[in-house]
């Protein structure tokens, strides 16, 4: 009998080259038994970003809630982002900058940027140009060059005392970084 590893691998082999059918029967039951990272893959199989499946919404969150809430950081990142956008839920911030928040204390470079995004826009927070540094410096050192590029045009618009605010608050996040396993 083949492992549950095993037939995850075989099942993203699967799904990377277009066979959704056969990725769908062999992350289905991983998924009810509780695999985080089938969890997630099988979220991506009901998104609407893959042309070869039909979406579902509903199904896609519901996955990556058990996903996420599994501590599973791409899913968190995902779902931060679902929230963020509302395309596949709901729009709402606060939810969205929870998981967001969890997915960049584990590391996740977009997710920091995400971060920079809400409190450079001020999205469902009050707009703060150094946090929204902190979390694009912190993006950027994690090898996200478009987080490098907003957070050097955000620069160019803050004043000396926001820039040292910014850093202070980039290397309080960066200490706090915990990346996942």
């Amino acid at each position: 009998p083949m492992t549950p590893d095993a037939k995850l691998q075989m099942a993203l082999e699967a799904f990377r080259s277009g066979y959704d059918q056969t990725a769908l029967a062999l992350l289905t039951p991983l998924a009810k038994d509780g695999n985080a990272k089938a969890q997630y893959w099988l979220a991506d199989i009901y998104s609407d970003d893959d042309p070869n499946s039909k979406p579902d919404m509903a199904k896609e969150q519901a996955l990556l809630e058990k996903s996420a809430g599994q501590g599973f950081v791409p899913a968190e990142r995902r779902l931060g982002e679902l929230y963020l956008r509302g395309t596949a839920t709901f729009q709402d911030f606060g939810k969205a900058q929870d998981w967001l928040h969890k997915a960049a204390i584990a590391g996740d470079a977009t997710a920091q940027e995400e971060l920079g995004h809400i409190f450079a826009l001020g999205l469902g927070v009050a707009q703060d140009k150094s946090q929204a540094y902190a979390w694009y410096e912190n993006s950027a050192l994690h090898g996200d060059g478009l987080a490098e590029r907003l957070r050097d045009d955000l620069v160019k618009r803050m004043s000396p005392s926001e820039i040292d605010k910014g850093e202070q608050a980039a290397r309080e996040i960066a200490a706090s970084i915990k990346p996942a396993k």
